[in-house]
């Protein structure tokens, strides 16, 4: 009877060995896991980060380009008005003061 007993505590402390032996992988493949997530959470990260650079450098672009458009035009059209008014500033002059006169 004792050669079984011996026997069956050789096989329960195997199977103990062989239970923390794959906890043990277990837990190596859970922080394996872990660190795989991380290193790609962390170059997701990145790359949106590159991603959202690109996105405000060409808006910042565009934005000065539509401001440089805008105050080009806006400085034809002071030019015309410029222009016109010694043109035609006489006649203009004429107009306001009769237009003062018949009131």
């Amino acid at each position: 009877m004792e050669p079984i007993i011996d026997k069956l505590s050789e096989i329960e402390t195997a199977a103990a060995r062989i239970m923390e032996s794959a906890m043990n992988e277990t837990k190596q493949q859970d922080k394996k896991a872990d660190e795989r997530t991380a290193e790609f959470d962390a170059q997701v990260e990145a790359a949106t980060q590159k991603k959202l650079e690109e996105l405000r450098s060409n808006l910042q672009k565009e934005s000065v380009a539509e401001l440089e458009g805008l105050k080009n035009s806006m400085e034809k059209a002071l030019e015309n008005m410029d222009n016109h008014y010694k043109q035609n500033h006489e006649k203009i002059t004429d107009e306001i003061y009769h237009k003062i006169i018949r009131m």
